[in-house]
């Protein structure tokens, strides 16, 4: 009997194949490929040492293989990117693998060229490039002459958002550009849920966090850093001075300290809750009144869509991504934060508005599910698969 094919999925972090790439992994087994996970386990990630604990031994109980890749989430340790190249280098020479799936920016950097002078065949997902409309100019000075030229040692590049795919059709010469719309949402795990289990769920989780039944709670979820853009909404809270809004943030990151600071500063710490990193996004969406969403920088947001599929109004940040997901009139410009207040006001005011876009916002995610992406994808890796067995698309 012939021993399975390999296959390599890498990324900077572990969290980034945990919240994005399972049911990528599943569709690799199904194809009867024996499946590697290359990440940084111990350093960068998005959730707690807890959840990369699960996550690790979810993949053993996968029969996923694991290499702890020391992969950096940013360039600028340059010894950090030498440190991982050479790992990488030295797995794909134990290990012969049919093709690789590369996420993030550094990760799929060096999994490309490495896979170039190991002519191995590769996919690359971008996330939300990091040159876009309206970023600095050092981004696309550095950041963009990369993908200029990896692009050439890209078999298939995946773009999330129509932006990046008009951006990249137009100007990067990759062996195959598609766009698959994010990573898809399980709709389903956040819509069937009774509404006796919604009211449930708000009671526990405002007694726990020690907020009025009766109050109004916005909800952020994501990374505390400055891309995700928590202090502008804590700004506005402060501006608009009602003791009936509470604030909570679901996250970890560098940014903690500074924004409680920001909060204490502002007079409001006392209406703001850190919780931390949550596993069960979909009970703590339904103790929520609106999702707000300011970030400065986003692909296509998961975090957006679950609160979308869990029936919340959105307020969110005018950037790419997000302008595909919610209506301009529910969105303001990063920066501007009495436009975000202005909109808070609105709909705050009118229960059958808040009632109505959330009725919306279920209704729209639905076309982002994530067996639809599933199928896109699926596609994507047959072709990748023809295309290894007879070589390199792209020299």
């Amino acid at each position: 009997m012939s021993k399975k094919k390999k296959v390599l999925m890498l990324a900077s972090v572990a969290s980034m194949i945990d919240q994005f790439n399972m049911p990528n992994i599943q569709m690799m087994q199904k194809m009867g490929y024996e499946v590697h996970v290359a990440c940084n386990f111990l350093e960068g990630n998005t959730c707690d040492a807890n959840r990369i604990r699960k996550f690790q031994q979810l993949l053993t109980n996968m029969d996923v293989k694991q290499h702890q890749w020391d992969c950096p989430r940013n360039i600028g340790s340059l010894k950090k990117c030498l440190t991982a190249f050479w790992q990488l280098w030295r797995l794909t020479r134990q290990h012969h693998f049919e093709w690789m799936h590369c996420h993030s920016p550094v990760g799929g950097a060096l999994s490309r060229i490495v896979s170039h002078f190991r002519k191995i065949s590769v996919i690359y997902t971008a996330h939300g490039f990091h040159f876009y409309q309206g970023a600095p100019f050092k981004n696309w000075l550095l950041y963009y002459s990369a993908e200029r030229l990896l692009a050439y040692w890209t078999d298939v590049l995946i773009t999330v958002n129509k932006e990046d795919y008009t951006l990249a059709k137009n100007h990067l010469k990759a062996g195959n550009i598609c766009r698959i719309p994010g990573v898809g949402i399980d709709v389903q795990r956040f819509q069937n849920c009774a509404k006796d289990k919604a009211a449930k769920d708000r009671n526990v989780i405002r007694k726990r966090y020690n907020i009025p039944q009766d109050a109004i709670v916005l909800l952020s979820v994501g990374e505390l850093s400055k891309r995700k853009n928590h202090q502008e909404v804590l700004k506005a809270l402060a501006q608009m001075k009602r003791q009936d809004l509470y604030y909570l943030i679901c996250g970890q990151g560098a940014m903690e300290k500074r924004l409680i600071q920001k909060a204490k500063k502002y007079n409001i710490l006392k209406y703001v809750r850190f919780c931390g990193f949550q596993e069960d996004v979909e009970t703590i969406c339904r103790s929520a009144d609106i999702f707000v969403f300011p970030s400065l920088q986003e692909g296509f947001p998961a975090a957006l869509m679950e609160a979308m599929a869990a029936g919340l109004p959105c307020i969110v940040s005018d950037i790419r991504g997000n302008r595909e997901l919610i209506a301009d009139q529910m969105r303001f410009q990063p920066g501007r934060t009495k436009e975000m207040q202005r909109i808070l006001d609105e709909v705050i005011r009118n229960p059958q508005l808040l009632m109505h876009l959330g009725d919306r916002n279920q209704e729209q995610i639905k076309k982002y599910d994530v067996q639809k992406v599933n199928c896109k994808m699926k596609k994507i890796y047959d072709s990748i698969r023809v295309s290894a067995s007879y070589g390199r698309t792209k020299a």
